[in-house]
């Protein structure tokens, strides 16, 4: 990577290589596992859902291809309500390039204003039965960028945000139809664990333990 070049013949320098690869470790991997730990326990608490999804993936054949899981509707809509429900990014910054006024007050350029992820996604007046993990609701209809931001938006959006979601769907499908899981019983009939944060991300405060099923 440190060989090739730019356009215009320059070269990227060691900091800024080591600073593009700490963020695509830190935003490429603890986001996406922690999306995939809140989809197994989402699923595993709803056994309509998860039995729905597994018809799903049975249908797909033995051995799928991965470019055929993702075309798959259901589990892009299990993986979307999750994200919906669990953003691993819970706010949206942004710097002003110029003034505006937010809902009344007045910010000046250079200020930082942010969207919360969780509350966009749990208006009632957008999610009927916001709190309730139902994957349902993405078959029924397309959410605009302005509904449904898991990556952000605008020409900042996260540049992961197609990796992130073909990993996620590969991901999940490999676990399920792979091994038979069981929610802790903690965590099966207890309350949703709090989300917490973790370095840049948020995720359980405690881990979520499974049993693998014989």
């Amino acid at each position: 990577m440190l060989s090739t070049r730019y356009e215009d013949g320059s070269a990227i320098t060691a900091t800024d290589l080591r600073e593009q690869l700490r963020t695509l470790l830190v935003a490429g991997h603890e986001t996406t596992a922690t999306a995939l730990v809140w989809a197994l326990y989402r699923l595993h608490r709803e056994p309509a859902v998860l039995e729905r999804l597994l018809g799903e993936l049975s249908s797909a054949g033995t051995d799928p291809d991965p470019a055929e899981l993702m075309k798959l509707p259901y589990l892009d809509a299990v993986c979307q309500e999750t994200l919906r429900l669990h953003p691993p990014v819970p706010i949206v910054l942004r710097r002003l390039t110029g003034d505006f006024t937010l809902r009344g007050a007045p910010l000046a350029a250079g200020d930082t204003m942010g969207i919360s992820v969780h509350l966009l996604h749990t208006d009632p007046a957008v999610w009927p039965e916001p709190r309730r993990f139902r994957p349902e609701r993405f078959l029924e209809r397309r959410y605009g960028p302005f509904e449904f931001a898991p990556f952000g938006g605008g020409h900042r959006r996260c540049v992961g945000a197609a990796l992130a979601d073909y990993e996620l769907r590969i991901v999940l499908a490999t676990v399920l139809t792979s091994v038979r899981l069981r929610l802790a019983p903690r965590f099966a009939h207890g309350p949703t664990p709090l989300s917490v944060p973790h370095t840049i991300t948020v995720g359980p405060r405690t881990a979520i333990t499974f049993d693998v099923q014989p």
